[in-house]
């Protein structure tokens, strides 16, 4: 049997998502032919659909914060329906590095499903599993993202654009005005507190925010605590599940400087905080939480 190399991945892959002509692939060399039909030599790519790929489209698209342009002519081309692959793909060639890592992006996705695939064949095992999920690609995304802190001060984004904007996506069931008047309330604290006021971000390219974290170093009778003010995003980027990943990244560094207490102090939460905060170790009393570190 072939081995799965990189280009004979892309070949199987090519296969999977022909849907207008039924390819098979030669177990012996890898290649996708027009084969009469399945044989010993010859057998059918691994099941895919087009509900798998949209999830991919969708999960990278999830990535990408710049340039704005692009960004939105992706997310115009998931809103299409018919025709919605090519629509991507088409936004995707008017950035030739970008396209790249889509491409990357969608290999190491699929590369699960084409291994199970090989494997259930190697054992001479029934092809039931390929109807299953794909694995999560969680992990993926995760090694796309970075996570930074930095002093507010020294961030490589517009904060102020930023929070009005990801605010008005992570809140929108909130009536505008109380919106508004919570912002306002944090803006006024952040600048009372510039000097002790942080901010953790995770991002692709280093430059622009998927989801970021406002939090304060503090002291309260002799002992450093950290309250965490806030955490935004896009709508888009709620599906990366990255908020506590995010916080987890705040705790470490606090930790590091000597900090062993931390609160979650206002409204300022995307609603998977507030609903999973005591399955994270913390405590709640009112609307805040707080945790030993």
């Amino acid at each position: 049997m072939f081995q799965l190399t990189d280009a004979v991945l892309e070949r199987i892959i090519f296969a999977m998502e022909n849907q207008s002509n039924e390819m098979l692939i030669d177990l012996e060399t890898g290649d996708c032919v027009n084969a009469a039909g399945p044989s010993e030599r010859y057998v059918r790519p691994p099941s895919w659909d087009s509900r798998r790929g949209f999830a991919i489209l969708e999960a990278f698209a999830a990535t990408v914060a710049s340039p704005p342009e692009l960004k939105l002519a992706l997310n115009a081309a998931l809103r299409r329906g018919k025709g919605v692959f090519k629509a991507f793909r088409q936004a995707l060639s008017t950035d030739e590095a970008l396209f790249r890592r889509f491409q990357d992006f969608k290999f190491r996705a699929m590369r699960p499903v084409v291994e199970a695939w090989l494997e259930s064949l190697l054992e001479e095992q029934k092809l039931e599993k390929l109807k299953e999920e794909p694995e999560d690609i969680g992990d993926i995304i995760a090694s796309e993202v970075e996570f930074n802190v930095m002093f507010i001060k020294e961030i490589p984004f517009s904060l102020e654009s930023f929070l009005s904007t990801y605010a008005e996506e992570c809140f929108a069931s909130v009536p505008s005005l109380l919106r508004a008047w919570w912002v306002s309330t944090l803006r006024d604290k952040m600048q009372s507190s510039e000097d002790s006021t942080f901010v953790s971000f995770a991002t692709v390219d280093g430059a622009h925010p998927l989801v970021f974290g406002i939090f304060m170093l503090q002291s309260f009778q002799g002992r450093p605590l950290c309250t965490v003010e806030g955490i935004f995003g896009s709508k888009e980027s709620a599906m990366l599940s990255l908020e506590w990943p995010l916080i987890d990244v705040i705790s470490s560094y606090v930790s590091q400087r000597g900090t062993n207490f931390m609160i979650l102090e206002g409204p300022l939460f995307p609603s998977p905080i507030p609903e999973e905060a005591t399955s994270h170790g913390f405590v709640q009393s009112g609307s805040v939480f707080y945790k030993t570190l």
